[in-house]
């Protein structure tokens, strides 16, 4: 294995869910992205299930809501 690899931590999931840019312009890769996180740091012991299951319920609430803002977005600046 390479001394380079990195292994995610919870920063690296808030870095990921806070990315908007991400979130706009591919929500279902980036709510695919966060729940893989989720999982590796579930695997690697980093967080428990319990913190694992809100994670989840927050990239799901992300995922949810990202249509209706996108709509929202177009609407107030159609140039964009």
């Amino acid at each position: 294995m390479s001394d380079d690899l990195k292994l995610p931590d919870r920063a690296t999931w808030q870095r990921l869910f806070d990315d908007e840019a991400y979130r706009q312009q591919s929500p279902d890769a980036h709510y695919a992205e966060l729940l893989r996180v989720a999982d590796d740091l579930l695997g690697q012991g980093a967080i428990d299930l319990e913190q694992w299951q809100t994670l989840k319920a927050k990239a799901e609430q992300s995922h949810k809501s990202s249509p209706a803002e996108n709509v929202a977005r177009e609407v107030d600046d159609p140039e964009a």
